[in-house]
């Protein structure tokens, strides 16, 4: 299994991200952070992904994933990681 961490998780793409990553085979969806949405369910967001899955979005990155996806606005990507290395 491919385990996958989403970073900026309450965005449209994020979103679109979240349901093809859930419905992958080979992938488990191990975060995604928000700092805004921190504690929420991710259904509280996404409505459409209510009862797809029961994680709660996090302000916690777990550094042990094979794939990090960069949801974040423009330019806010590059910030990110010169914050977070």
């Amino acid at each position: 299994m491919i385990k996958v961490g989403i970073v900026g998780g309450a965005g449209y793409t994020a979103g679109e991200l979240i349901r093809l990553v859930i419905n992958h085979p080979k992938v488990v969806l191990d975060f995604v952070f928000s700092t805004s949405n921190a504690g929420n369910f991710i259904y509280e967001v996404h409505q459409d992904l209510l009862g797809a899955l029961d994680l709660k979005f996090t302000d916690s990155i777990n550094t042990d994933v094979d794939v990090l996806f960069l949801c974040l606005g423009h330019g806010n990507s590059k910030k990110f990681l010169e914050q977070n290395q």
